[in-house]
């Protein structure tokens, strides 16, 4: 992975894609290129243009399963406050129609939450491909993903679909995602990738990732035998703690926040997160909306992503001076492996 600081994710990678998606290119129109050049560019050039690229939307904070490592699961089980809803529809109407005026190329419907729980899930994403909007995605845990399901995401539009699923061994699997039944989820994934064939779709991208940790990290190779005949990208993303328990860990972050340098985030150039309720986050590790940037309730994303707030953290940023900013200390990208 690349350690320039301008890396679109230093965290997460992806070790395999299928010969199905190999000229993918050929099947977006001709702005997806200029999509793909700004995520990558703008970063270099600290450049955030006029709007992000990128819009995280949260449909729902709501969620059916209790993983051991989500940020949720750790929030209740420590009896932390932790409201929970769905975005109302009428604001995400707003922000899109914003976006749509402004260049938005991308969204995920996804963050804290399981967006197949959200009764309007079809809804936005068909919204957002009628407003223009180029890439619409999002994770999910793949429970939801029924037959009916996957026929209606598809005739919505829907770009991108990316299954989390942590381990290829069903005992393992269903004690990491509890909740979850092993055989189903294979189930349901098999049955999209049928469906988007028998409906003559080259979308969605069915993306599975891992999220790796001490206690799957040498079930790797097994992971990608069981899923790269069924997917189209296999990808493992690094396990960050919210609480930053693990010792190791922290004396790797404690050496490396004296004697790194060379990082630059790149998501202040790229994206931001609107939570369920309008407030808007920093960047996929603001799990509070911790840094104050406003509600998209009463403010545009515009004035948020060309304010004053986020000025003053980019100078930060670009001067070698984000361990200033509180948030960016607990997070992993600066220092990522």
């Amino acid at each position: 992975m690349e350690k320039d600081g301008n890396s679109v994710n230093l965290s997460y990678k992806e070790e395999y894609k299928s010969k199905r998606i190999l000229n993918w290119e050929k099947h977006w129109p001709e702005e997806w290129r200029e999509y793909r050049r700004k995520w990558v560019e703008n970063p270099k050039k600290h450049d955030p243009g006029q709007f992000p690229i990128h819009l995280d939307l949260e449909a729902t904070r709501v969620c059916n399963l209790r993983c051991v490592m989500c940020f949720r699961t750790v929030k209740i089980a420590a009896g932390d406050e932790f409201p929970e809803g769905d975005m109302d529809f009428s604001l995400y109407k707003k922000i899109v129609d914003e976006g749509a005026q402004n260049g938005l190329y991308s969204i995920k419907l996804s963050y804290l939450g399981e967006p197949l729980v959200s009764k309007d899930i079809v809804r936005m994403i068909r919204y957002a491909r009628s407003k223009g909007i180029l890439d619409v995605m999002f994770n999910t845990n793949g429970v939801l993903l029924t037959r009916d399901m996957s026929r209606k995401l598809i005739e919505a539009g829907v770009t991108g679909v990316f299954i989390s699923f942590d381990s290829p061994f069903k005992e393992h699997f269903e004690s990491i995602r509890v909740g979850a039944r092993f055989d189903d989820v294979i189930n349901n994934v098999e049955e999209l990738v049928r469906v988007r064939e028998k409906m003559g779709s080259f979308f969605p991208i069915v993306r599975v990732s891992m999220t790796v940790m001490k206690e799957n990290v040498n079930e790797i190779s097994e992971f990608l035998k069981l899923w790269e005949p069924i997917v189209d990208v296999v990808g493992f993303g690094q396990y960050v703690d919210p609480h930053h328990k693990d010792k190791k860990a922290n004396d790797r972050r404690a050496y490396q926040l004296k004697n790194q340098d060379f990082f630059t985030c790149p998501q202040l150039y790229q994206r931001l997160v609107v939570h369920w309720d309008g407030r808007i986050g920093l960047c996929c590790a603001d799990y509070d909306a911790e840094m104050g940037l406003g509600n998209a309730k009463d403010a545009t994303i515009k004035s948020v992503w060309l304010g004053e707030k986020m000025q003053h953290l980019r100078r930060l940023n670009e001067q070698g001076l984000w361990r200033k900013i509180p948030l960016c200390l607990k997070c992993d990208l600066p220092y990522s492996q």
